[in-house]
Parts: C-alpha cells; sequence; structure tokens
C-alpha cells in the first residue's frame, strides 16, 4: 500500500500542519523489504529451474525447434538429434538459463508486488525481458540448430519475439489471477498453478511464437506461407514448447526450498 499512486500525498501527508515524511518512510520500509525478499525467493527458484530446464532443454529443445521451424515431424525430429549433440548443447542451455529465468522471473516478482494491472505487468516484463535477453535466446537457438552465429543475427525477429513475450507475460498474469480464485488454497509460487499458468501462457502467445519461428528459417530453404502454417504444424509445435516450459518451472519451484534448506544446511555445516 505504501507504493501505491504517484500523487505527493504518498509520500508527504500533513496533521496539524507537520509533515510526516519518516513516518511514511518507515511504512513504505518493511514493503520494500517484502518485495526485496520475493524477487530474491523468485530469483533462486529460477535458478533452480534453470538447472531443471537446461536438462530438459537439452533434449528437448533441438527437437522442439526443428518441429517449429523446420517442420518436421517428431519422430523425424528426434531421428535428427544424435546424443552427443545433445550433450554438447547442454552447456550452451545451463549457461544461457542462468541468465534468463531468474531474470524473468525476478521481473515478474518485482511487477506482481506492485500495484498495477497485469496487462501493464505484463507489458513491462515482456518488453524488458525480450529486450534484454534477446540477444542469448538467438545465439541459443543457433546452437540448437548447428547454425552460425554472428552480429547481424543476434537480433533476429525481434518484433515478433517482444510480442510473444508480452502476450506470455499477460496470460500468465491474468492466469494467476483466475486460477487462485478457483483454487485460493494455491499461491502465486505452487508447482500446480505454476504448471497451468506457464503452460497456457505459452499457448496464448503461441501465435507470435510460430511468427518468429517462421522468420528464422534458413535463407535458401524457406517453406511456404502455406506449408508453414499448416494447422497440424502449428498444434505439434505449440504443445511440445508449452508442456516443456510449463514442466521446467513448476519443477524447479518444487525442488526450490529443499534445494534451498540443503544449501544452508551445507554452509552451516561448513562453518560449523
Amino acid at each position: 500500500a505504501a507504493l501505491a499512486g504517484t500523487g505527493r500525498g504518498d509520500f508527504l501527508t500533513s496533521r496539524g500542519g507537520r509533515a510526516e515524511g519518516p513516518r511514511a518512510g518507515r511504512r513504505a520500509a518493511p514493503a520494500l523489504a517484502g518485495v526485496g525478499q520475493k524477487v530474491i525467493n523468485a530469483m533462486g527458484a529460477g535458478a533452480v529451474a534453470s538447472i531443471i530446464q537446461a536438462a530438459l532443454s537439452a533434449v528437448g529443445e533441438p527437437i522442439v525447434n526443428r518441429v517449429l521451424v523446420k517442420r518436421m515431424k517428431v519422430m523425424d525430429a528426434i531421428k535428427d538429434v544424435s546424443p552427443a549433440m545433445m550433450l554438447d548443447f547442454f552447456k550452451t542451455t545451463l549457461a544461457t538459463n542462468f541468465l534468463k529465468f531468474p531474470f524473468f522471473e525476478a521481473i515478474n516478482a518485482f511487477c506482481a508486488a506492485l500495484p498495477i494491472a497485469p496487462s501493464v505487468r505484463g507489458l513491462f516484463t515482456g518488453f524488458v525481458f525480450t529486450t534484454a535477453t534477446l540477444p542469448v535466446t538467438n545465439y541459443r537457438y543457433r546452437k540448437s540448430m548447428q547454425l552460425e552465429v554472428n552480429w547481424g543475427n543476434i537480433y533476429e525477429a525481434y518484433f515478433p519475439t517482444v510480442i510473444r513475450d508480452i502476450v506470455y507475460g499477460i496470460c500468465r498474469n491474468y492466469c494467476t489471477i483466475w486460477t487462485l480464485a478457483l483454487a485460493p488454497q494455491w499461491t502465486a509460487t505452487s508447482p500446480q498453478l505454476l504448471f497451468i499458468v506457464v503452460t497456457l501462457g505459452c499457448l496464448g502467445s503461441a501465435p507470435f511464437n510460430e511468427w518468429r519461428g517462421y522468420l528464422l528459417q534458413s535463407k535458401g530453404q524457406e517453406l511456404t506461407f502455406k506449408e508453414f502454417f499448416k494447422p497440424s504444424n502449428f498444434v505439434r509445435s505449440t504443445s511440445l514448447g508449452a508442456i516443456k516450459q510449463g514442466l521446467a518451472l513448476a519443477v524447479g519451484y518444487w525442488c526450490a526450498p529443499p534445494a534451498a534448506k540443503f544449501l544452508q544446511g551445507l554452509i552451516s555445516a561448513i562453518k560449523g
């Protein structure tokens, strides 16, 4: 409540002619501390999720990207990816996830603590996240497809990607509100809720992800618009990507508390 509003009265009120700025500051301090703790917790959960998702992505992402961009059938995509390629790609997914996952979850947690509409929250989160991390996203995509990486393609397909992430953020925020209304026993970080809202967010933003995939086709190997956007291709690539993303984040938040407890015990044992 201390962070709400934009008027001068939020920082300076008057009673009997005396300014109460310090008292308002004391009221704001716990709120700021609470926001900071939520951001730190979200970053920790995002870091755990990043490791889990890195392992899932090392196996699934080369397959999903072939289904998305090359429009290969699932079994053909699986045959096109070797275990050695997956193991090598794990180094890329792990490094990039440590940048992307905690960053997105920190932004989302910070915005969730502010009194702003879910649509504005999603707009801000998607725009900031995509603009800052698109070079990492495109580097990772090109490594998964064994394509050359250079400065000319690090911001490739910017507009569909930023719109996709904005729509994803908005969908995820509204789905969180609706799901909590139906299941009040859950919290915003419950693994069950996260699996639902992240999957729905991916499904809601899927048209823009397909647009991104269309623009990322290798030059000289492009499918026509009609060939690329077949409904069967859309369903296949969207369902694979959404389930993978939702599962990774849900398992990450499920593992975060015991992982944090284990680390705290380990640190205490070392100090002792």
